[in-house]
């Protein structure tokens, strides 16, 4: 009856661990915002537009409050050739559904 006893203890103890690790592990914090998930939805929402041939980004930036920028450079189709215009692409996650949104978009010349 011991030997029982043991290998109950032996079977239930890590799982027991395992259940209270996961329990009271690392926290994620829901309201952080990935930067990584910021750039691909930009990059998403550039290539969605189709006047937009090709982007190069230039620079990826945290404007604060789940907010972010992407500047480049963006080939554009025209009537005739294509051209290569400036761009800025701010995103922001809505709190309220989780999402990704564009907040504004604005291209150069």
């Amino acid at each position: 009856m011991g030997s029982r006893i043991w290998k109950s203890i032996a079977f239930v103890a890590p799982l027991s661990g395992l259940a209270l690790l996961m329990g009271f592990g690392e926290q994620i914090d829901e309201g952080a915002c990935s930067g990584t998930l910021a750039f691909e939805k930009s990059r998403q929402l550039l290539e969605e537009r189709p006047e937009v041939l090709d982007i190069a980004p230039g620079s990826f930036r945290w404007e604060g409050d789940c907010r972010f920028a992407m500047q480049g450079y963006a080939d554009v189709a025209t009537a005739g050739a294509p051209s290569r215009r400036t761009f800025e692409l701010l995103v922001a996650l809505e709190p309220r559904s989780h999402r990704w949104q564009e907040v504004s978009f604005s291209m150069g010349d």
